[in-house]
């Protein structure tokens, strides 16, 4: 996975300007309610707190997750100047579902799970938009990364033209597996998919994105060594097992 991740480095994800998330977090404050204190506050008393509207959940959670949604919307949706605006959606969302969550010790892949469906609508909307002609070619945007490493930006470009031909579930799947590196059951329970279902999907996916990208001159050079968990052809698994999707 290391390769994805030095190839995803040459544009770091850009530090939020967007406000703290109580400017705009629909939470009623609540008379002799002191904040929770951040060092002492686990993922399953933060998820009971959101779920029953404490006003000192609000920070924590931005604090503690905002880099983990940002990397993830980066990393799917591709550099832009639009990904603080999903975030933060990511975020109003979590706040009108919290008392939904029926595991707190889940709230990661909860909050993932948001993450997810915020950027697969973007994804839908981007394709909208080409077919109607409404957007630019879809370039990458100029960043100032591509100044210091001309090469890692064209791969990078590639790598995303890539992405753009495999489905949403495909692309969502490779990102949150070999670009972020989260566990297989942290990425079932995002998806809210079983094991096995993520497991052969991301299978399929990771053969395809590898087999595109070792045929680009541009992207074989970072693939100096495929990442173990990717199945080569001929080890796909069979359609046979669980069919929930």
């Amino acid at each position: 996975m290391d390769h994805w991740r030095t190839l995803l480095s040459v544009f770091p994800t850009r530090r939020s300007t967007v406000p703290p998330l109580t400017a705009v977090a629909p939470f009623t404050q609540r008379r002799g309610v002191q904040a929770l204190p951040l060092a002492a506050t686990d993922d399953e008393a933060l998820a009971r707190a959101a779920a029953q509207g404490h006003p000192g959940a609000a920070p924590i959670l931005w604090q503690r997750f905002a880099p983990l949604v940002r990397r993830i919307l980066t990393r799917t949706l591709g550099p832009g100047d639009e990904v603080d605006d999903h975030v933060q959606d990511t975020f109003l969302r979590f706040f009108r579902v919290a008392k939904d969550l029926r595991d707190p010790s889940l709230l990661s892949s909860f909050i993932v799970g948001i993450a997810v469906r915020v950027a697969r609508a973007e994804l839908r909307r981007r394709r909208v938009r080409r077919w109607l002609q409404l957007s630019p070619s879809g370039e990458l945007p100029e960043m100032g990364g591509a100044q210091q490493d001309p090469q890692g930006r064209a791969a990078l470009t590639r790598l995303y033209r890539i992405l753009d031909q495999v489905d949403d579930r495909s692309r969502t799947l490779f990102v949150l597996r070999h670009i972020e590196g989260l566990e297989l059951t942290e990425i079932a329970a995002a998806l809210g998919c079983s094991l096995a279902t993520t497991k052969r999907h991301l299978a399929r996916a990771s053969h395809r994105i590898l087999t595109a990208a070792e045929r680009d001159p541009a992207l074989s050079a970072y693939l100096t060594k495929a990442p173990q968990d990717l199945d080569r052809p001929g080890t796909l698994p069979a359609d046979g097992g669980d069919r929930d999707e």
